[in-house]
């Protein structure tokens, strides 16, 4: 679902695929340790492959309340891969990104990492929450 904000100039809709390319430039920094994901665990894109920012914007959830924004997305982590390093960054990058793009309201994104891979995909549901700038 896209947000729509009307200001002096008309309507404006920021769409899903610009926060999915947000997301995915942040996942990107962690040198494929963690992968994007559907909320039932699949990995998005293919293992060896590159996922589209139109796959991606349709397996995130976006949505506008008063105070700001949540942005909830779903990952895969490699095994052996540290959970806070990698979701710090993440978390860290995604953060300035969305500052940039909507300074005059703080935010939520919850990272949720539905599995752990090895050989195969261990189910997981880990819930990690940032939240910055709300009132």
């Amino acid at each position: 679902m896209s947000l729509e904000r009307t200001t002096q100039y008309g309507k404006i809709r920021l769409n899903d695929t610009i926060f999915a390319k947000a997301v995915l430039s942040s996942i990107a920094g962690t040198g494929g340790k963690v992968l994007c994901a559907s909320e039932k665990g699949k990995i998005l894109g293919g293992i060896d492959q590159k996922v589209s920012t139109g796959e991606l914007a349709s397996n995130i959830f976006i949505k506008e309340t008063e105070d700001g924004y949540c942005l909830e997305f779903f990952v895969i982590m490699s095994f052996g891969a540290s959970i806070k390093e990698n979701c710090t960054a993440i978390l860290n990058s995604l953060e300035k990104q969305m500052k940039t793009m909507m300074p005059d309201k703080g935010g939520r994104i919850v990272l949720r990492i539905v599995g752990v891979k090895s050989k195969k995909i261990a189910a997981r549901n880990i819930e990690i929450v940032r939240e910055y700038g709300l009132r």
